[in-house]
C-alpha cells in the first residue's frame, strides 16, 4: 500500500531543518508561500527514506500512533500553562464523577457480603395505619417449619446492650440472630464456633475483639456479663465479616455503626396472655424460585397460623423484596440524581476544554494547513487531535483518581452513615475502569470539535504570510458561543438543584424560638441487670440522677426522657369501641418535670407533668390532638394504656406544641408524655442545659453520673445540636455534593464566557480601532462587547431555566416544604448567574475600550 507523506510526528531535527530552509528561501527573495513549499520539497526525500526504513519492521498504524504520541508529548511540553489548566479541569470533572460513581458502586452495585446475596430477601408484615416492618413469632415459626420455597429463614433484631469488659461496662451494638442467620451469611469464625439454635452465648466481631479483648485468643470460652446475665464467648468472627443490617428506628436510641456482638435470638411460640415477640426477618430463596411464588406460599402459611391461634390479630400485608433493595432504602433515587448532576458537571468541563482547544487551534491553523499540503488526510489529522486529547484525558484521569480517593476517604471519615453502605465505599477495579472509560469518553467529546473546526480552512489561504481566515475565525467563535451557552444552561440546572436542596435544608434546621440545641448536652443510660428489672430500682436511679444534675453548678436545668421508645395503642374513655388493631396509636415518652423547660417545649394548654403526680398524668402534643381529638378539648380526657394495667386510667393534663427533638426532617407523630413516677422506662436520655460549653463539661458530667451505679453504661454523650445534625446527614450529604458540583460548574462557565469574549475582542481589535478612530466613544465600545457577551449568557439562562423546570421535578422526594418550581430559588439563581456573567464580560470590555486606535491599525 502506498503511504501518504505528512508532517505528523516529525523528529525535532527534521522540523528545525524545514524551518531553516524556509528562512533561507525567504532571504533569497521568495514569497513565504513559495519558500515553505521549497523547504517541504527538500524535506520529502529525507522523510521518505526515514519512513521506508521504519516500514520494514513496524506496522503502519503502530508507527503512526507512536508518531502521534511523540508529537502530543512535545505539544504538552511547549504549552505547560495551557495544558495544566486543561488537566486541572479534567481532574476536577473526572475526579468528582468518579467519587460519586464509587459511592454508587459501593451502595447500589457491589453485592452484599452474604453467601448468596442475589437470593437473600427481606420478609416483613405491616399495616397501612402504622409504621414498622416486623414479623410475629408465630408467623416466623410457621415459615421456618413449613416454607418449601426458602432454603433458610432467620429472625434478628439489633439493639444496644451493656457488656462488662475488663472491669468496665460499655454499651455495645448487639445483633440477636436465630440459627438460620449463620447459614444465610456463610460466616466462618476465625476462633471458636457459631451459636447453635437457642444457645446462650456470644460471638465477638473482630473489631470489638481487638479493641476490648486486645486480640487475646484465650477470651474464647470465658464468661462475660451481658445485660447482667453471664454468657460464654463462643467465637470470634473474621475481620472481613460485615453483614449489612437495616438501620434501627430513631426511637431505638442507637448510633449508626457496625455490630459489636452476636447472640442467639430465641423465638418462642406465643402463649395466651404472654408477651408478643417481634423480629426482623430475612430468607434465602431456593435456586430458581421467584419472589412472587414465595410470597404466595408465605401468605398461605400466615393465614393458617392465624386460624391455628384462634384468629389472632395480625398485620394486614406481607412484604418480600430483595434484601439489597431494603438496605438501600430511599438512597437509590438521591444517588442516581447526584450521579446525573455530576455527569452534567463533566459535560460542562468537556465544553470548557473544547473552548480552550478551539482558542488554541487558531494558532495551529497554519500548522494544519502545512500538514494537509504535504498529504495528511482528514482522518490522520483527526487521529492526531484524538491522541493529544487522550493523553490529556489520561493524565487528567490519573489526577481525578487521586482526587476521588481523597474525596471518598473524607466522606467515609466525616459522614460514614449518611448513606447506607457508604462506609463500604472504596476505589476498586470497577471504579478505576470507570475513570478510564470517562477519560476516553471525554477525550472524544472535547477532541473532535477542534479537529472539525481546523480542517475547514483552505490550504492556500492559510499558507499566505499574515493571512487571516476570517471565515474560520467566525465559525470557530460561533461554535465557542454555542458551547458557552450550553455550559451556562447546565450550570443553571445544577445551581437551581443545589439551591432547592439548600432551601429545604434551611427550612429543616430552622429551630423554633427558645430552642438552642448547641447548649444542650445529652447522655443515654440503658438499664441492665437483674436488679433493674425492678421498677422501683429504676425510679430510684432516675431520682438520684436528677438530684446530682440539678445540684451541679455548670447545669442550668436538667430533665430525662425515654425519647419515644415505644408505640402504644390507647383506649380513649367515651370513644366508640374499636377492634384491638384499630385503636389509636401514639409514641410514649416517659419524662421528668424539668424536661419540657430544658429542651424548650411550649405548653399551649393546661400544664406539664410534675415528679409528684398522685395518679398517672400525661401531656399530649398537637399531632395527637389533631388526629384523635379534632374539634374537642383533650384536657381532662382519660384513656387506658397497656403499661397502666387493666382498669387503670391516665388523664391528659396539658397540650404542647409539636417539636422535632430527635429527627429534624420527620413529621411529628402523635405522642404522649407521661411522668416517670407512674411508668417504668428501660432506658433514659438525660438532657442538660449548660451554662458554659457543653463539650468541655461532658467528661465531668459523665463521671458524676457514672458514680450512681458503675454497672450501668452511660453512652452517646453528645450535644443535642450534633445529634440533630446526624438525623439529617443524608440531606446534608446530598446538599453538599450538589453544591460542590454547582459551584465547580459555575466557575468553569464563567471562565468559558470570559475566554470567548476576550477572544472575540482580540479578533476585532482592528475593527474596534477603526470605530474609535472614527469617533466612537469608549462607552459605546464597552456596551458593544458587554452586549455580545450577555447575549450568550441570556441564551444560556433561558435554556437552563427551561431545563431546570423539566429536570428538578425528579428531586421532589429530596425536598422538604419546598416545591421543585420554587420561584424564589429560580429568581435568586438567575439573578446571581446573570450578575456574575456580567462581571465576566466587563473585564474584556474594559480592555477593549482601552485599545489605542493607532496601535490597532498599525498592527493589522
Amino acid at each position: 500500500m502506498k503511504r501518504r507523506r505528512s508532517l505528523d510526528g516529525l523528529d525535532d531535527d527534521i522540523r528545525d531543518h524545514i524551518e531553516r530552509e524556509t528562512q533561507e528561501h525567504i532571504e533569497r527573495g521568495l514569497t513565504p508561500e513559495d519558500a515553505r513549499a521549497a523547504a517541504l520539497k527538500a524535506f520529502g526525500s529525507v522523510a521518505m527514506a526515514k519512513e521506508d526504513t521504519r516500514a520494514i519492521w513496524i506496522p503502519l498504524w503502530i508507527d503512526q500512533t507512536l508518531q502521534d504520541l511523540r508529537y502530543a508529548l512535545r505539544m504538552l511540553r511547549r504549552s505547560p500553562a495551557f495544558n495544566a489548566i486543561v488537566i486541572l479541569t479534567l481532574a476536577i470533572g473526572i475526579g468528582l464523577t468518579t467519587a460519586v460513581f464509587s459511592v454508587v458502586n459501593g451502595v447500589l452495585v457491589r453485592p452484599l457480603t452474604y453467601q448468596h446475596p442475589e437470593r437473600v430477601v427481606w420478609i416483613a408484615t405491616y399495616d397501612d395505619r402504622r409504621p414498622g416492618e416486623l414479623v410475629l413469632a408465630s408467623d416466623f415459626i410457621g415459615w421456618r417449619d413449613h416454607a418449601e420455597s426458602l432454603d433458610r429463614v432467620a429472625a434478628f433484631f439489633v439493639a444496644g446492650e451493656s457488656i462488662a469488659v475488663n472491669d468496665e461496662v460499655v454499651q455495645a451494638r448487639i445483633a440477636a440472630v436465630s440459627d438460620g442467620f449463620w447459614e444465610i451469611s456463610g460466616a466462618r469464625p476465625v476462633l471458636g464456633r457459631v451459636l447453635g439454635r437457642d444457645e446462650e452465648g456470644v460471638l465477638l466481631s473482630h473489631a470489638f475483639f481487638e479493641r476490648w479483648f486486645h486480640g487475646d485468643p484465650s477470651a474464647v470460652g470465658k464468661p462475660v456479663l451481658l445485660n447482667g446475665r453471664q454468657m460464654i464467648v463462643v467465637g470470634v468472627l473474621p475481620a472481613g465479616f460485615r453483614p449489612q443490617f437495616p438501620p434501627p428506628p430513631v426511637f431505638a436510641g442507637l448510633e449508626p455503626g457496625e455490630v459489636d456482638l452476636y447472640r442467639a435470638s430465641i423465638v418462642r411460640a406465643p402463649r395466651p396472655g404472654g408477651p408478643m415477640q417481634l423480629f426482623n426477618a430475612i430468607g434465602l430463596l431456593k435456586p430458581g424460585v421467584s419472589i412472587d411464588r414465595t410470597r404466595d406460599e408465605l401468605e398461605r402459611i400466615r393465614i393458617g397460623v392465624r386460624e391455628s391461634y384462634g384468629g389472632m390479630p395480625a398485620p394486614q400485608h406481607l412484604m418480600i423484596v430483595p434484601y439489597a433493595t431494603k438496605l438501600v432504602g430511599h438512597a437509590r433515587a438521591p444517588l442516581l440524581i447526584l450521579f446525573g448532576a455530576v455527569t452534567l458537571l463533566l459535560i460542562v468541563a468537556c465544553a470548557n476544554i473544547a473552548n480552550l482547544l478551539l482558542a488554541r487551534g487558531s494558532a495551529r491553523q497554519r500548522e494544519i494547513a502545512i500538514r494537509t499540503a504535504v498529504g495528511a488526510g482528514r482522518g490522520r489529522l483527526l487521529r492526531q487531535f484524538l491522541v493529544e486529547s487522550l493523553l490529556l484525558a489520561v493524565i487528567g484521569a490519573a489526577g481525578g483518581l487521586v482526587l476521588a480517593r481523597a474525596g471518598v476517604a473524607m466522606m467515609v471519615r466525616l459522614i460514614p452513615y449518611a448513606v447506607p453502605r457508604l462506609a463500604e465505599t472504596t476505589i476498586d477495579g470497577r471504579v478505576v475502569a470507570f475513570a478510564l472509560l470517562s477519560a476516553v469518553t471525554t477525550a472524544l467529546m472535547f477532541g473532535i470539535a477542534p479537529a472539525v473546526a481546523l480542517w475547514k480552512p483552505g490550504v492556500h489561504e492559510m499558507l499566505k504570510e499574515g493571512a487571516r481566515t476570517a471565515s474560520a475565525a467566525v465559525g470557530s467563535l460561533r461554535v465557542r458561543k454555542v458551547l458557552v451557552a450550553s455550559e451556562l444552561a447546565l450550570t443553571v440546572v445544577l445551581l437551581i438543584g443545589a439551591g432547592l436542596l439548600a432551601r429545604s435544608f434551611w427550612r429543616i434546621t430552622a429551630n423554633p424560638p427558645g430552642f438552642a440545641p448547641e447548649r444542650l448536652l445529652t447522655m443515654k443510660v440503658q438499664f441492665s441487670g437483674a436488679d433493674y428489672r425492678n421498677t422501683e430500682k429504676r425510679r430510684a436511679y432516675i431520682d438520684e440522677l436528677l438530684r446530682r444534675l440539678n445540684a451541679a453548678p455548670d447545669i442550668e436545668s436538667a430533665g430525662v426522657s425515654s425519647s419515644g421508645d415505644g408505640r402504644m395503642a390507647l383506649s380513649i374513655e367515651g370513644a366508640p369501641p374499636t377492634a384491638p388493631g384499630e385503636r389509636p396509636v401514639a409514641l410514649l415518652s416517659v419524662v421528668s418535670a424539668g424536661y419540657a423547660s430544658t429542651i424548650g417545649m411550649r405548653v399551649l394548654k393546661g400544664r406539664w407533668v410534675t415528679d409528684a403526680e398522685s395518679s398517672p398524668a400525661y401531656v399530649v402534643n398537637e399531632a395527637l390532638v389533631r388526629k384523635y381529638f379534632a374539634g374537642s378539648d383533650p384536657i381532662g380526657s382519660r384513656f387506658q394504656l397497656p403499661p397502666l394495667g387493666a382498669g387503670a386510667f391516665g388523664v391528659i393534663v396539658g397540650v404542647v406544641a409539636d417539636l422535632r427533638y430527635a429527627n429534624l426532617d420527620a413529621t411529628p407523630e402523635p405522642e404522649l408524655f407521661g411522668d416517670y413516677r407512674h411508668a417504668s422506662p428501660f432506658g433514659i436520655t438525660a438532657v442538660m442545659r449548660m451554662r458554659g460549653n457543653p463539650r468541655s463539661a461532658a467528661a465531668q458530667i459523665r463521671t458524676l453520673l457514672a458514680g450512681i451505679d458503675r454497672s450501668q453504661a452511660i453512652y452517646n454523650v453528645n450535644t443535642l445540636e450534633a445529634t440533630l445534625a446526624d438525623s439529617v446527614a443524608p440531606r446534608r450529604f446530598n446538599m453538599l455534593l450538589l453544591g460542590v458540583f454547582a459551584v465547580s460548574a459555575l466557575l468553569l462557565a464563567l471562565v468559558g464566557i470570559y475566554a470567548v469574549i476576550a477572544y472575540a475582542v482580540a479578533q476585532r481589535t482592528h475593527e474596534i480601532g477603526v470605530r474609535m478612530a472614527l469617533g466612537a466613544e469608549r462607552r459605546a465600545v464597552v456596551m458593544m462587547v458587554v452586549r455580545q457577551g450577555m447575549s450568550i449568557a441570556i441564551a444560556g439562562l433561558v435554556l437552563g431555566v427551561a431545563g431546570a423546570l423539566a429536570l428538578t421535578r425528579v428531586m421532589t422526594g429530596l425536598l422538604y416544604e419546598v416545591k421543585p418550581t420554587d420561584p424564589a430559588t429560580f429568581v435568586a439563581v438567575v439573578g446571581a448567574l446573570a450578575t456574575t456573567a456580567l462581571a465576566a464580560c466587563s473585564a474584556p470590555a474594559l480592555k477593549a475600550a482601552r485599545v489605542d486606535p493607532l496601535i490597532a491599525l498599525r498592527h493589522e
